[in-house]
C-alpha cells in the first residue's frame, strides 16, 4: 500500500493526460463544425501537451523510491 500511497500522484497525472487526449480525438473524429484552423491547431497543441504530461508522469512513477 505505501508502494502506491508515494505513486498516486504520477497516476492521477496519467489518468487525466488520457483522458483529455482521448477527449480531444473524440471532439476532432465526431464534431464535424470544428474549423481545424482555428479550434483545430489548439487541440493539437492541447494533446502534445497531454501526452508530454502524461509521458513525465510515468517517468516519474518508476523514479519514486
Amino acid at each position: 500500500m505505501e508502494y502506491l500511497k508515494k505513486r498516486m500522484k504520477f497516476i492521477l497525472i496519467m489518468i487525466f493526460s488520457v483522458a483529455i487526449i482521448a477527449f480531444v480525438q473524440y471532439e476532432i473524429h465526431f464534431d464535424h463544425n470544428i474549423s481545424f484552423k482555428k479550434v483545430g491547431f489548439m487541440m493539437t497543441i492541447l494533446q502534445a501537451a497531454a501526452g508530454g504530461y502524461g509521458l513525465y508522469g510515468l517517468v516519474q512513477f518508476f523514479r519514486v523510491k
